[in-house]
């Protein structure tokens, strides 16, 4: 196995660390417990240390109580975590609107029960327990609701905080796996033998394109080996370095192949994790180019639109595209991780054409 594919694994088995499905039974699963607890208490003492008989009631009835603070507290937390990521105006309004549903069908629960509960379940009907009792009782219910939505975001953020981690430590991994693989394959040693040649052949003709090639191999290799021990780079130093790869490149094609990266729009002020659009590039070469070929063609947008980065590669196409090890699944491990619900990515292929557009929310 491959040194990338073993730190794959690795990272892979630490995310299996924490559970948050597991960690929601078992949190739910204590809950259980605790409110089987309180009604055995409170069981406990009417029927043994409370001395007002009109108050006991069958051991139905509290299991009954107990079944429905289940059900409430269940459907609270569900709907709670299912708005959890909307806007912070949306969750104190969804936060309102539950808790006047909460407490007006608690209410309404328990008056239908005692209203209309066979004798079995409720004992002796009271009415006056039911007229003067059942709202001010409530006031205590109203006390439990806030510690149920106060256990339950407690126990959110937990959740997040450890999910959190668990996602920054494989980040980290994988990030060290790119970098460490990106110098031994993407920028390899084949690699620069080939640029070196090209460059050795520039030299012996006194090309006057020698300067410009050593300065791009020049900032290739400070980018790569200074700058990407970052977690996050200025836009404007990967496009330099996108622009110095191509055309090191380039060099090894026929002076009339069409290889063309354009970019539109403002980098000033954005930043992006670094060595993250070289693989759609490095793939293009891989897998659409063919030394003396006369089919061979490349093209490199990138278009900047306030916070909206839309990278985009098209080129001429003879073999699948690599989906393995450190290709473009890294690339989808990498966005899924840092950029969580902040891009999308599409790839098409039609015959002699392959194309992957990634459009990307920078902040």
């Amino acid at each position: 196995m491959r040194n990338h594919e073993v730190i794959s694994d690795i990272a892979t088995a630490s995310m299996k660390g924490f559970n948050q499905k597991k960690f929601w039974r078992r949190a739910f699963g204590i809950y259980i417990l605790a409110e089987a607890v309180y009604w055995t208490l409170h069981y406990l003492n009417i029927n043994m240390y409370d001395n007002c008989t009109s108050c006991v009631r069958p051991v139905a009835y509290y299991i009954v109580q107990w079944f429905l603070n289940l059900l409430f507290t269940g459907l609270l937390w569900y709907f709670l975590n299912k708005f959890y990521h909307k806007s912070r105006l949306a969750v104190i309004l969804i936060n309102m609107g539950l808790f006047i549903i909460h407490y007006a069908g608690w209410i309404w629960v328990n008056y239908h029960l005692h209203k209309s509960g066979p004798s079995w379940l409720i004992g002796d009907r009271i009415t006056s327990y039911l007229r003067s009792t059942l709202l001010y009782d409530s006031w205590f219910d109203i006390g439990k609701y806030v510690l149920k939505m106060t256990a339950f975001y407690v126990l959110k953020f937990y959740a997040e905080y450890r999910n959190s981690e668990q996602q920054r430590l494989q980040l980290t991994i994988i990030n060290k796996d790119l970098q460490l693989n990106l110098l031994k394959q993407q920028l390899s040693p084949h690699f620069y033998f080939n640029t070196l040649n090209n460059l050795y052949g520039l030299a012996r003709s006194n090309n006057e394109k020698l300067s410009a090639a050593l300065q791009q191999l020049s900032n290739i290799m400070h980018y790569v080996i200074v700058e990407c021990n970052r977690p996050k780079v200025s836009l404007h130093k990967e496009i330099d370095f996108l622009q110095s790869y191509i055309a090191l490149e380039k060099l090894r094609y026929e002076e009339h192949t069409v290889i063309d990266m354009h970019v539109e729009g403002n980098a000033d002020g954005h930043t992006i994790m670094p060595l993250l659009l070289i693989q759609f590039v490095e793939n293009a070469f891989k897998h659409g180019m063919k030394e003396k070929s006369e089919q061979n063609w490349m093209r490199v947008d990138m278009h900047i639109r306030e916070t909206e980065l839309t990278f985009s590669v098209a080129n001429s196409f003879y073999s699948p595209p690599a989906m393995e090890g450190i290709g473009l699944s890294s690339v989808n491990r990498r966005l899924d991780l840092q950029y969580e619900g902040k891009y999308d990515m599409q790839m098409i292929s039609i015959k002699d054409r392959f194309s992957v557009t990634l459009k990307l929310n920078l902040t």
